[in-house]
């Protein structure tokens, strides 16, 4: 695990520590027009931290999105942003919150990673690698985290 320390900006806004970790984006067939991704979120600093976009530049659009369901049957409704209090974690995860990653510009295959941007409503972004894996089993073995402002 990573953690990522962003100062926000301003003398009186106290720091928020985001620390991710287990990102993965689900494999996919040759032909897919979309893929999911998941991770854990965790907020150790004092403040609550929202993330209001995510971008990968490997896809037309990337979405954070909620898994519904309603009389047996499982839909997919937008999300607009993440807020993770502080001392909390969000999780990402197949059948919950995850990432819509749409019209990949060349389908990544299982061992590739992805980049995806985490935008935060105060401007500050964070850059993380996400592998592309079957499932979750792999974990935090193939991480690797770059951080941007």
């Amino acid at each position: 695990m990573l953690v990522f320390l962003l100062a926000s900006l301003g003398p009186t806004a106290a720091a928020a520590e985001l620390e991710i970790s287990q990102p993965w984006v689900r494999a996919a067939p040759p032909t897919a027009r979309v893929m999911a991704g998941y991770m854990n979120i965790s907020n150790n600093g004092t403040s609550a931290v929202q993330v209001v976009a995510v971008s990968s530049t490997g896809f037309a659009a990337t979405e954070l999105h909620r898994t519904v369901v309603e009389d047996g049957v499982a839909r997919m409704e937008p999300v607009g942003q993440l807020e993770i209090a502080a001392g909390t974690s969000v999780s990402l995860e197949p059948g919950g919150l995850h990432l819509m990653l749409i019209e990949p510009k060349q389908i990544p295959q299982e061992g590739d990673s992805v980049t995806l941007v985490l935008h935060r409503a105060d401007g500050m972004c964070m850059t993380l690698q996400a592998p592309v894996q079957r499932d979750s089993s792999t974990g935090d073995a193939h991480q690797h985290h770059q951080h941007h402002h």
